[in-house]
């Protein structure tokens, strides 16, 4: 028999679901205060659904599997096509923008490693039938204000734009599918690859020449690098030669300026030569992270054509992912973050003579006025039941002894004060204003 989960899926104990609590509440709180409305998507999916532009580094890495018909099927890898696949299907009449927000597992058989695990979970928020660049700027707002409220202050993005590399290699008449696999050897870092891809495609040198010189040039810092016109001036002249790039580049600019304008105040590097794993980017693309991760935290970008791909009408859309998991390792191992699991505010102990029907009848009369307690359910002594209580950062230990039983009574100690009071059980209306004073 094995005793342990597969590798690199793990367990969450109460203390690490808190945690995971935490966070997941915090997305859902700030996405529902920009009007995303949360859904939910199957953890099984067709493997068809993800083959088609969830780039090479996913496919290699699903987990997928025969169902007893024969169909081929993965557990989702990620959650932006399933969303679109949605959006494509059962949301095609809704008049846009539609936003949706959702909180989801994803499995990929990755080498198990600081950031990556076999099972993880993600939050993202995606907006769907806006091309407009506030939309873009919107995706970075929710992810600040996130980090933010989480706790991440130290946060920064790095920004860039699809359509920069790709414009220049369409110019050159290099296909779609060429294009995703040079970009992918980008975005892993084997750029002699990618150039060798270029060269087999026919791309003349001068535009290899200046691919090279947009991946190897440092990141802009917007505000700071940006104020330098020279800088700028020199990626647009890089650029002069392709308008479709130059294009989305001052498209890059735009979307980073509204983002500054609506309160994102973190640092934002502009990297006009990057690219990202999934093929289905096609604009604004950008990863989110805080100085001592060793990985992205968040990432995201504009994907015009994957709700057409799976047999939509023509709709722009843009949104994000959000590792939570990759989070929670952060605020544990490089933070020391921990977060207790949320209690009711009383523990009830009692003496063994006491009838279980009497505890069973307060419990009743508390449980029905809406009051959060535990009972005991070993019989430790009072002593031992305080000590459970302190540790356990309860607030009141109630007390029943075999003369509380005798006069319809309780007797209620605050832990903190070291007071302890009795009263009538049907005087109900005492415990809730003692809580009520509290919370």
């Amino acid at each position: 028999m094995l005793l342990e989960p597969p590798r690199g899926m793990d367990d969450l104990l109460p203390e690490e679901y808190a945690l995971k609590q935490f966070i997941v509440d915090t997305i859902r709180h700030v996405y529902s205060d920009y009007g995303y409305l949360e859904v939910e998507t199957p953890t099984v999916e067709y493997y068809e659904l993800f083959e088609a532009k969830s780039g090479e580094e996913i496919r290699d890495r699903m987990f997928d599997f025969h169902d007893k018909a024969g169909r081929r099927c993965v557990l989702r890898p990620e959650v932006t096509a399933s969303i679109a696949r949605l959006v494509s299907t059962k949301l095609k009449a809704v008049a846009p923008p539609i936003r949706l927000g959702y909180i989801a597992d994803c499995y990929r058989y990755d080498e198990p490693q600081w950031g990556r695990r076999r099972r993880f979970w993600q939050g993202g928020f995606e907006v769907f039938g806006s091309s407009n660049p506030l939309s873009d700027a919107e995706i970075l707002q929710v992810s600040y204000q996130v980090f933010k409220k989480i706790g991440l202050g130290e946060q920064y993005f790095k920004i860039g734009h699809a359509g920069i590399l790709r414009s220049i290699l369409e110019s050159y008449k290099v296909d779609e599918k060429t294009q995703d696999r040079i970009l992918t050897s980008i975005d892993r870092g084997r750029v002699e690859e990618a150039y060798s891809m270029m060269r087999s495609s026919h791309v003349e040198d001068e535009a290899i020449k200046t691919i090279k010189e947009l991946v190897e040039s440092p990141p802009i810092a917007w505000g700071v690098d940006s104020m330098d016109k020279n800088i700028l001036n020199r990626i647009k002249g890089i650029l002069s030669s392709w308008s479709g790039a130059l294009k989305a580049f001052e498209n890059l600019l735009e979307i980073v300026e509204l983002a500054n304008t609506s309160g994102v105040d973190s640092p934002m590097y502009l990297m006009p030569g990057m690219a990202r794993g999934l093929e289905y980017y096609t604009g604004f693309i950008f990863e989110q992270s805080v100085p001592d991760a060793e990985v992205s935290l968040n990432g995201g970008g504009r994907y015009d054509k994957l709700v057409e791909l799976f047999g939509g009408k023509p709709t722009p859309a843009v949104g994000c992912a959000i590792g939570i998991s990759r989070i929670m390792q952060y605020m544990v191992e490089k933070r020391g973050i921990r977060v207790r699991p949320k209690r009711p505010r009383i523990f009830l102990a009692y003496l063994q003579d006491v009838d279980k029907r009497y505890i069973a009848k307060v419990l009743n009369i508390l449980r029905r006025e809406n009051i959060p307690l535990e009972v005991d359910l070993i019989e430790r002594r009072i002593t031992s039941a305080l000590e459970y209580a302190v540790k356990n950062d309860f607030k009141y230990l109630l007390i029943i002894g075999k003369s509380e039983e005798e006069s319809n009574e309780v007797s209620i100690r605050d832990l903190e004060k070291k007071i302890q009071t009795r009263f009538k059980i049907e005087e109900v209306g005492r415990i809730k204003k003692m809580l009520e004073e509290v919370n």
